[in-house]
């Protein structure tokens, strides 16, 4: 009987420690994810350089985990990411689970490397698996390197220096698109050497960051939240209840080129569009000169309209959209204004317009300004309306006329 209760004793003493060593630090047991599986012999080769790189090269690479990899994967595609921006690439291994979901999507890979070796060994592996097509390999310091960039990011993944994940997340934030994912490597094992960064995406409310704890490095999963679009928020944030000045006519996108060709629009200019309707003039500045814009309407449905339109071309990193009156806005910091009002209204605005910096330029669709001359006026025909459409361009300082 005493031998039977050792044995028993035995068995569930070994049973104990079985399932205490499967238990990871929340004490759950883990389920064991399955082995990916190829639909295509293009994928299957990649998966094959994938385990080759685990098996062979993982030694000093400081490579994500292959969970994590596939993580990486999984939420690309499942953001349909057109853009992302990896810090630290190292041999390549997580920027290949990137171009796995990547060569889906029709998006590219953007990824910054230090050292020149690893840098060397990063595009013989993209080459080998196939997807040196999808990827830029930056070479240098990513502190300097990522300021050269200027379009949206749908996923930055950050798993360079530690201690620098805050001053990659303050260049890198505005170029994530509302919705995109900032994915921090390292939280659970050195999140001692990044506390500043684990502050920042922990109390700013435009982000909301969930810590993966799987194993022991750790991912952060930080998401840029959405622009909420309501009657109710434009009603609370702005209060603004008054009709708007003019109905709603649509300029025809060939004469929007052609005010922002007139108006000789750069990259470090701040253009204003006052009375902005679905927001065209400045999602066409953004997206064809990169200069940042803010459009100003008073009609809660164009401000919406806009910010869809701003969503829809990729551009909330440089486009703001504002529900205000046109006539209560200080002008002064913009140095290019547009307009398509009212003759009146464009007198009204003068005042405002006297405020700009001297060299500011102003472009109108079709209305004068009656008592200021113009510096050029030219004249198209729309290919979209078929009609016959008036630009006027003035500098400032206004020249004042009597004549007009």
């Amino acid at each position: 009987m005493i031998r039977k209760l050792v044995i028993a004793l035995g068995a569930a003493a070994l049973l104990l420690v079985v399932v205490v060593a499967g238990r990871s630090d929340h004490g759950a047991i883990p389920w064991k994810d399955p082995a990916p599986i190829a639909s295509t012999s293009q994928e299957q080769k990649i998966l094959d350089v994938l385990a080759d790189m685990h098996l062979n090269q993982r030694r000093g690479m400081m490579n994500v985990q292959p969970e994590d990899g596939r993580m990486l994967r999984l939420l690309t595609e499942a953001v349909g990411a057109k853009h992302v921006v990896e810090i630290g690439t190292s041999n390549g291994y997580s920027g290949i689970w990137f171009c796995l979901a990547l060569r889906t999507t029709g998006g590219k890979l953007t990824t910054h490397e230090i050292d020149a070796d690893r840098a060397a060994l990063a595009r013989a592996n993209f080459e080998r698996a196939g997807v040196g097509h999808l990827v830029t390999l930056v070479e240098g310091n990513a502190h300097e390197t990522v300021t050269w960039l200027d379009e949206p990011i749908d996923i930055l993944h950050l798993d360079a220096d530690k201690e620098g994940y805050l001053d990659y997340l303050n260049k890198l934030l505005p170029l994530v698109r509302p919705g995109g994912l900032i994915l921090a490597h390292n939280t659970t094992n050195m999140e001692s050497g990044m506390q500043d960064y684990v502050e920042a995406v922990t109390t700013n409310p435009d982000l909301e960051t969930k810590f993966i704890h799987t194993h022991d490095q750790g991912v952060g999963v930080t998401l840029k939240k959405r622009t909420l679009v309501s009657d109710e928020r434009i009603d609370k944030q702005l209060g603004k209840d008054r009709e708007p000045d003019v109905v709603f006519v649509p300029t025809p996108q060939d004469v929007v080129d052609r005010m922002l060709e007139l108006v000789n629009v750069k990259k470090d200019d701040l253009l204003y569009d006052l009375g902005c309707g679905d927001g065209r003039i400045v999602v066409t500045a953004a997206k064809k000169y990169r200069c940042k814009a803010v459009g100003y309407d008073i009609d809660p449905e164009r401000i919406a309209e806009s910010l869809e339109n701003v969503e829809k071309n990729r551009v909330g990193h440089l486009v703001r959209i504002e529900h205000e009156d046109i006539f209560t806005l200080d002008l002064s910091k913009a140095n290019v204004i547009t307009l398509y009002l009212l003759p009146e209204l464009n007198v009204k605005l003068i005042p405002q317009l006297e405020k700009l910096k001297p060299g500011s330029r102003i472009v109108s669709h079709d209305f004068a300004m009656r008592g200021v001359k113009p510096d050029k006026v030219v004249t198209l025909t729309s290919e979209e309306d078929n009609l016959e459409h008036s630009i006027y361009l003035w500098t400032t300082p206004l020249k004042r006329s009597n004549d007009l």
